[in-house]
């Protein structure tokens, strides 16, 4: 045995580590002593008072002293059992592991005072508590969670001040650095941490704060997590599998990162779920049934991926209290499923450019509960199926029975025929996208009913006649030169534009209109 100076702590959390000389078991043979991550990040500053150190024995010997020797075996034992026994990983002084490991070990001196403590009565190392196992569990995955995603200094807010010196104020408090990462408060303190009564977390809110790399997979140790946001980072790689293990997770926010690879089919353990968000990344892979096992996920947005259908058929059996839906801008390909009528709760589904094929069956308008075979009332109020190859004439259902709608858009498809004078019972509609169609016939002056109207694109179509002066009356009266009451219409399109000598092209009459193709 060798004697050494490491870092213990005083009595109170908050009072500065001190220098203690006691007695460790020698280092690893292959393994030494070296200085952590410095201020640049490359572990070559020698000003920083934390120290690297090695795995002790996973036993330890008879003749050495037990006090330090056993807290570092105590530790390293439970460490391992959440880094999946991997004694290489903690012991690799690249790894974030082995950087959470050795902060726990010889700079967390409210951890110190926790777990284990020396007893007065012997000067030995007493047996930790659940609740002090719980604190370094916690404390280690959410250090191991700053050192992964924090590798090049690029958080924003409440980093630490050790490896970022130059970050910005922690809840713009600046002299209250309590809420930083790896400061010496409790764990739930720490910035876009929320822990419940018994001190077990269970939300992480680390949104729009520069994380990158990868999610640490020790995560799913976190038992009583239920809130997990890191929308809005540069999050890569895949999700990890042990992601299935979060069996109480309500909300999974990863939205607008860099996750890539196939949704892991253990999500399907999660039977929780209420909102499932990892919209504008790179996934890929099929949209697998284990997305739809949670009878309770009312909010699913996989907008923006490369997830390929069909729509499984649980979908339609299992998340059946889906309110909200958008699988835009994945190559879903197909017909519409008229099993969307079993999504009784629906209120806004977007599928635009998620290369559909067919018509819009009007059955999906005539909602009917699973169970029961019972119809019910519609509850959508967002339709967006833009910029897909859907033909044919609107069906009408669409007018007579999805009358909560506020937004319908249709633009950018092959729809044609005339459009229904039923079109004026879409009281609550707000936008009506029907550019780039094929639409003919003259555009119906019940249109005008739709006091609430606020945007209407018919342009690129083939609409002729004049524009309906029940229609120009709902122009505000900022844009309308023939007067009359102020109206809602802030915007309208039409194929108003004079037709050129060699374009025999149908056009609509209108001197209302905002814009004119």
């Amino acid at each position: 045995p060798t004697t050494t100076s490491v870092v213990t702590p005083t009595a109170s959390p908050s009072t500065a580590p001190t220098a203690t000389s006691v007695v460790t078991p020698p280092p690893s043979p292959t393994t030494g002593r070296e200085n952590n991550t410095g201020n640049d990040g490359s572990g070559s500053d020698d000003t920083d008072a934390t120290t690297t150190t090695t795995l002790p024995p996973t036993t330890t010997s008879p003749t050495a002293t037990p006090i330090q020797s056993t807290r570092e075996t105590i530790i390293a034992s439970k460490l391992l059992t959440i880094t999946n026994n991997s004694f290489a990983l903690l012991e690799d002084t690249a790894s974030p592991q082995n950087k959470a490991y050795n902060w726990i070990l010889n700079n967390d001196a409210y951890l110190s005072l926790l777990y284990p403590f020396k007893t007065a009565a012997d000067n030995t190392t007493s047996t930790p508590t659940e609740e002090n196992e719980k604190a370094l569990t916690q404390r280690y995955i959410l250090t191991l969670l700053f050192f992964e995603t924090n590798e090049f200094n690029t958080w924003d807010v409440c980093a630490d001040l050790n490896t970022n010196d130059d970050v910005d104020e922690c809840e713009n408090v600046e002299e209250d650095d309590t809420r930083r990462f790896l400061s010496q408060t409790s764990e739930c303190d720490w910035y876009g941490i929320t822990c419940d009564v018994d001190g077990s977390i269970v939300s992480i809110d680390l949104s729009d704060n520069g994380l990158r790399n990868t999610i640490p997979p020790e995560i799913g140790q976190l038992s009583s997590l239920q809130h997990l946001t890191l929308r809005k980072n540069r999050l890569s790689s895949t999700l990890p599998t042990t992601i299935g293990l979060l069996t109480n997770l309500e909300i999974l926010n990863l939205n607008s990162n860099r996750i890539e690879g196939p949704m892991p089919t253990e999500i399907g353990s999660m039977t929780k779920l209420q909102i499932l968000d990892v919209g504008k990344n790179d996934m890929d892979g099929p949209m697998s049934p284990e997305m739809f096992t949670s009878s309770n996920l009312e909010y699913l947005d996989l907008s923006g991926n490369d997830f390929v259908g069909p729509l499984p058929t649980e979908m339609f059996t299992s998340t059946i209290n889906l309110v909200f839906v958008d699988l835009t801008g994945n190559p879903i390909g197909g017909s519409i499923p008229t099993e969307l009528k079993y999504l009784t709760q629906l209120a806004s589904l977007e599928m635009g450019s998620a290369d559909l094929t067919g018509t819009l069956p009007g059955e999906i308008f005539q909602t009917t509960d699973i169970v029961t075979s019972n119809r019910v009332t519609s509850m959508l109020e967002t339709l967006s199926l833009e910029g897909n190859s859907l033909n044919g004439s609107l069906p009408e259902e669409l007018f007579n029975v999805a009358t909560s709608l506020r937004i319908l858009d249709l633009g950018i498809n092959d729809f044609t025929g005339e459009l229904s004078e039923n079109a004026g019972n879409l009281l609550q509609l707000e936008q009506l996208l029907l550019w780039y169609n094929n639409f003919d016939g003259s555009i119906p002056s019940t249109l005008g009913s739709l006091t609430l109207l606020e945007i209407m694109s018919l342009d690129n179509n083939q609409f002729n006649g004049t524009m309906p002066p029940e229609v120009c009356n709902l122009v505000t009266s900022a844009s309308n030169s023939g007067g009359g009451d102020a109206g809602s219409l802030i915007f309208l399109a039409s194929d108003c534009k004079d037709d050129d000598e060699e374009d025999n092209m149908p056009f609509v009459e209108c001197s209302c209109c905002h814009s004119c193709q």
